[in-house]
Order: structure tokens, then C-alpha cells, then sequence
């Protein structure tokens, strides 16, 4: 095992590649960046989209210090965010998804050598995290205890504390030293795994940065059998615990709050593009959050729980937070696979967020507490380089029915009952939708490089999971659906981009119009009309 580990770090450091590369996520390029791979290159192995190493700046946009070390400005990037009626959850890095404006700037400067890399890019947000219309609370005592446990376990509070929300953080910054393709260091960059375009299984950049370790490749790695990718961080989450609802006697009610105690993490990644399957990319992630105080620094196994058995039998337990320390893990496998000729590719994500108990019991019940992504990408050409753009994608959280049969299984993915949610600062780490949520989104627009106009729409089945588990139906409750359309336009200006959406919302049974109840047999429903704009502006500084 160790030599095979050898042969693969020795093949993957042979060659150096200058290049600095935006944080995930960065609006405009990296979306163009993933269209342009649609075409085959050489540069289309340069990123995988699985563990996004983010866009490449311009070479010609830094100054040469002295040999093989150099001096530039990352780009300035300011958004402008406007929800009308009430939050939209969309709200990248630092931002928060909260009614009315919000602004976030970011911008910063980067010294890169051959053997090391200093990043300075803070970020800057200001919300006016004004108050909406939220839960008001079922007509019956149980749903209410029901929907406060889902509350519970996971993080997603309805307003971020009270009046304006400020934060100035270290952002996108980091320091790390590289050998080849290898790299080692601190980073508060946000890291997205996974090949889903608007959400991700398990880290996206949903939530805020953190601050954590990192170990792993900083371009793909080339070898006798083709490229991989890897990382392995370590850091510890911030939990805020903000109220979880606006009214405060529901709140004293039945909030039943989990300790506030410091979270620690540890997670790893992996894919790999083998050279004899042209377009092909496949790998897998886990992630274990536990409890700070419960982490041994002697122990391996404390200090490293990705490598933990993957089953109950194989820990010796089946007690989260007894002798397993309250460990909560998410596994994900996940692909890409592009068809140059079509200009066209699908991909997908798979994901558990409990342990089997044993092999036997992942063969028969797969599907247990899973979720999964599904999407594709095609271009169509016109005339000239314009070219017509299809994106589509599903982010599927709601449980399979097993959870009537199976006991203690009815928790929604990114939840757990001792650690509770995977996030940071109150916000999902991954799926940025909400709790238990399912979304199918589509786009269709002309591009013509950087340019692009067009329409996004989406369907949002809020809190789908908690709808079926506290099976609302039966007391006369409907779905919560929101149905979202709008424009969306990108336009370049030699160094400026410009991006901007403004998207409209009709939502079915707003809060599943619980405020009726069954005390009307023909309940009048709670429909809304909201509307989200979103700008943000990218200037390159030469």
C-alpha cells in the first residue's frame, strides 16, 4: 500500500504549472470555464468539476517579482441582492439568504511561487435582515413539536439575530506551500465536491468559509493511469444558534435547543479521470463532524474519523453519541461524464448520511436515509460563436418511504440529533435550498462567450421531507411549492462583468397555509407573489 501511495505522489509532482485560480463558485467565469470543457482540449483535464480548484486567473494580469515569483490583484467582485417579500436561498459565500438588501464585496491581492502560494482576499457583507411573514404556528400542539425537532437537528434560522447583519472575515484567503501538483496549508476558502452545478451533497459555498487544514492536489495529477484529484481538511465549524423562529412564545415553547459546543471536521475527496475512458471523471467524499471536546489528539481515529469503518458493525456501535462520540458522516459517490462530439454532459451525485449497519444492510436498503443530484449541461451552435445553452438540475432531499418501517430514521439529510446540522454559522454546508427541500432547476439562454441572455426557472418543494414525516396531508395541509421565472443576463466590458438575474416567485400554500388548519373545511389558501434581483459586478485590475 505505502509504495502504491509512492508511485502515485512521485508521478504527480514531476511537473510544475504557474497558474492562480479564483474562489468556487466565482460568478461568470467559472460558469463559462465548464461550457468552454464541452469542446475537447488539452486544458480540459485542468479541471474536473468534481473537486473544483476554481478558474484560472490571467498569467498576463501579475507582475513577475523576481524568477518563478509573482505579485497580482485578484478581481473586484460586488453583488448587490434585493429580496422583496421575504428570504431566497440563493446566498453565496459570507451573504446570508435574508428579505431585503444585501451587498458583499470582495477583492484582494496573492504572492505565488514555485513552492508556495499567499492569498489575501477577505470578504464584506452588510444585510438588512429585515423581518417577513414566517412560521406562525400549526393549529395542532403535535405538528408544532414535530416541526420544532427538525429545527432541532439541523440549523436554519428564519432571521440571522436582530436588525442589520454585519461581517468582515479572512473570506477566500490562504497559505499554502506546493510541491508538483501537491499542496499543504491553511485555508478559509470555501471548497465545493461534487459535480452539481447549484448545490452540492456536501460542501458548497452556501455557507461561509472556514478556517481549516488542507492536504491535497491544487491541479489534477497526471499518471500512468490518468489524473486524480484529492483533498483532506480539518477544521473546526461555527455555530451560531440563532432563534429559529420570529416569534418568540413558539420559540420558549417548543425549541428545545441542542448544546452549543464546538464542532470539529474532518472530510476527504477524491476523483479520478482514467485516460482510457475519454470524458469520464468518478469519485467519492465523506465527511464526519463531531464534538470538539471529544477529540483525542493521541488517537488517529480522533483526529482522522474519515478513515472510521463505514458500518455500525465494523465501529462497534450502533449509539450515535455514545461510544461512536456523537460522530455524524455523510458518504457521497458522484460522476461526470462528457460527450465532446454532442457538446454535452450529465452528471450525478448519490449520498447517505447514516451508516449501514453492516454490508448486507446497505445491499438491501440503499436507499436509506440518501439524497441525490442529478443534471446535464448541452450546447447547440448557431452562427458565428453563438451558441444556444440547456442546464438542468435536480437536488433531491426527501427521504425514501423506508423511514415508516425503519426506526429512528426519520431525519432529513444534513441533520443529526447529538451533533446536530452540518453548517457553518447557521447556514448548510451543501444544499443551500433548506431543510429536507427538492428542487428541479432549468436555464435556457444564447451565449456568446462571455455575453449571454436568457430565462431560469425553477419548482422548490420547501421542507418536502418534514411535509411527508409529519404526514400534513392527512390533516388537510398541501404542499409548499414555489414556482420561480426570470430573466438572466451576462454582458463583458473588456475588464468588466456584469451578471445579473431577476427571478419571480409565485408560492403555493405559503407555510403549507398552516395558520387555518382544519378549523375550515374549505381553508383559504396562503398564496404570495415575491421577487429576488440579484447584480454582480467583476473588475479585473490590471
Amino acid at each position: 500500500m505505502r509504495i502504491c501511495i509512492f508511485i502515485i505522489l512521485f508521478f504527480s509532482i514531476t511537473s510544475f504549472v504557474f497558474g492562480q485560480t479564483l474562489p468556487v463558485g466565482f460568478p461568470i467565469i467559472e460558469e463559462m470555464d465548464r461550457i468552454s470543457q464541452l469542446k475537447y482540449s488539452d486544458s480540459v483535464l485542468n479541471d474536473s468539476y468534481l473537486i473544483r480548484l476554481g478558474s484560472k486567473i490571467d498569467s498576463e494580469k501579475n507582475i513577475q517579482l523576481i524568477k518563478n515569483i509573482r505579485f497580482g490583484f485578484f478581481p473586484l467582485n460586488f453583488s448587490l441582492f434585493n429580496n422583496i417579500e421575504r428570504p431566497y436561498w440563493y446566498s453565496p459565500y459570507a451573504m446570508i439568504p435574508s428579505k431585503g438588501a444585501q451587498i458583499y464585496t470582495s477583492g484582494g491581492i496573492y504572492l505565488s511561487g514555485k513552492y508556495f502560494s499567499i492569498e489575501v482576499f477577505p470578504e464584506f457583507v452588510f444585510s438588512s435582515n429585515s423581518s417577513f411573514d414566517g412560521f406562525s404556528g400549526f393549529a395542532e400542539d403535535n405538528l408544532n413539536r414535530r416541526y420544532f425537532l427538525d429545527l432541532r437537528r439541523g440549523d436554519s434560522p428564519e432571521l440571522f439575530g436582530s436588525g442589520n447583519y454585519l461581517k468582515l472575515g479572512l473570506g477566500q484567503s490562504k497559505i499554502v506551500s506546493k510541491l508538483g501538483a501537491i499542496e499543504l496549508g491553511l485555508s478559509n476558502r470555501n471548497l465545493w465536491w461534487g459535480p452539481g452545478q447549484w448545490n452540492s451533497l456536501t460542501i458548497s459555498n452556501n455557507a461561509p468559509g472556514f478556517l481549516h487544514g488542507v492536504f491535497g492536489t491544487h491541479r489534477p495529477a497526471k499518471t500512468f493511469f490518468g489524473s486524480f484529484e484529492f483533498q483532506l481538511i480539518s477544521g473546526f465549524l461555527n455555530s451560531k444558534k440563532y432563534a429559529p423562529t420570529q416569534i418568540k412564545e413558539l420559540n420558549e415553547e417548543y425549541f428545545d435547543p441542542l448544546e452549543k459546543r464546538e464542532r470539529y471536521l474532518n472530510a476527504i475527496s477524491f476523483s479520478l479521470n482514467p485516460k482510457w475512458v475519454k470524458g469520464l471523471h468518478v469519485g467519492a467524499t465523506r465527511t464526519v463532524q463531531t464534538f470538539r471536546d471529544s477529540v483525542n489528539v493521541k488517537k488517529f481515529i480522533d483526529v482522522f474519523p474519515v478513515f472510521w469503518g463505514i458500518t455500525k458493525e465494523a465501529v462497534g456501535s450502533d449509539l450515535i453519541g455514545k461510544s461512536d462520540k456523537g460522530r455524524d458522516q455523510q458518504i457521497s459517490v458522484f460522476f461526470r461524464y462528457i460527450i465532446y462530439r454532442l457538446g454535452f454532459e450529465f452528471y450525478g451525485e448519490y449520498g447517505r448520511r447514516d451508516h449501514a449497519l453492516n454490508i448486507r444492510d446497505l445491499i438491501l436498503n440503499p436507499e436509506h436515509s440518501r439524497a441525490f443530484i442529478l443534471g446535464f449541461n448541452k450546447t447547440i451552435n448557431l452562427i458565428d460563436s453563438k451558441k444556444i445553452l440547456l442546464r438542468s438540475e435536480i437536488t433531491h432531499q426527501l427521504q425514501s418511504v423506508n423511514w415508516i418501517t425503519r426506526p429512528s430514521s426519520n431525519q432529513a439529510w444534513h441533520t443529526n440529533g447529538t451533533v446536530g446540522g452540518f453548517s457553518n454559522f447557521d447556514q448548510a454546508m451543501g444544499v443551500g435550498i433548506g431543510t429536507g427541500s427538492n428542487i428541479q432547476i432549468f436555464e435556457l439562454s444564447v451565449i456568446n462567450n462571455y455575453n449571454k441572455i436568457g430565462f431560469y426557472s425553477e419548482r422548490l418543494v420547501q421542507h418536502a421531507d418534514f411535509y411527508d414525516v409529519a404526514n400534513l396531508s392527512s390533516y388537510g395541509y398541501k404542499p409548499w411549492v414555489d414556482y420561480t421565472l426570470g430573466p438572466i443576463i451576462n454582458h463583458r466590458w473588456k475588464n468588466l462583468l456584469l451578471s445579473a438575474r431577476v427571478l419571480f416567485t409565485y408560492t403555493n400554500n405559503y407555510f403549507w397555509s398552516q395558520s387555518n388548519g382544519v378549523q375550515d373545511s374549505f381553508p383559504t389558501l396562503n398564496n404570495k407573489f415575491s421577487n429576488s434581483s440579484q447584480f454582480n459586478l467583476i473588475y479585473y485590475i490590471k
